[in-house]
């Protein structure tokens, strides 16, 4: 009987071991993955597209960027851009090339094509929040500088840069092969007001962006 009790009790002990070291200590988060404790290995217990911390997106957006003042009325440039980022988790870089006619000139209710005069230029900046390099939805806040150049085509002696830093917020969705965001930003409008006061306007002016994206998740 004492031989048994033993048996039994060194039992107990080997498979409580056994336990202990093949246990999966950890919460998992909603991605249903999480780090072992004890191995510090990342992994997941859902679909294997879940353990994807991040990756590299390519793709386009349509974008409209405003300058509005009490005085000027409102300028307007709608055009396109080619979009890069590069994610992990909650963060993520970019970088746009971007081009946009004018749509309008100072007055809102004369729409008024005219790709003689449009912006053109690059950006970079970056993004921070829950879901940005991951599966399913995603909000997040922005930031970087903007680099673009007043081009027009009829007289060069118009042409400026107007560079300065952006800052915004946008929300979205990444499936396992495609990235959808909508963006909204406020642009320093420093050199903006310089631009339109060489044109003889009111420097008093706020500067916009908005912009609707689609990207593959690679």
């Amino acid at each position: 009987m004492r031989h048994l009790s033993k048996l039994v009790m060194v039992s107990l002990a080997t498979v409580g071991a056994s336990v202990t070291a093949f246990a999966d200590v950890g919460v998992l988060d909603k991605y249903e993955c999480h780090k072992n404790q004890e191995t510090k290995k990342y992994h997941c217990h859902g679909p294997v597209e879940l353990a994807k911390l991040g990756g590299v997106i390519v793709g386009a957006d349509t974008r409209v960027q405003g300058w509005a003042g009490a005085d000027n009325g409102l300028f307007l440039f709608a055009g396109v851009a080619a979009n890069i980022e590069v994610n992990y988790k909650w963060i993520a870089a970019t970088g746009s090339y971007f081009m946009m006619p004018q749509v309008t000139n100072a007055d809102p209710e004369n729409i008024n094509f005219d790709d003689s005069i449009y912006l053109q230029g690059w950006e970079a900046g970056l993004k921070f929040g829950p879901g940005v390099g991951r599966l399913g939805s995603k909000m997040y806040v922005t930031a970087g500088w903007s680099n673009p150049v007043v081009t027009d085509v009829g007289d060069a002696s118009n042409n400026a840069n107007i560079a300065g830093y952006y800052a915004g917020a946008g929300f979205g969705a990444n499936t396992q092969t495609l990235v959808f965001d909508v963006i909204a930003t406020y642009r320093d409008a420093t050199a903006v007001a310089e631009f339109l006061t060489d044109q003889g306007q009111s420097p008093d002016v706020l500067s916009f962006d908005t912009r609707v994206a689609i990207g593959w998740r690679f």
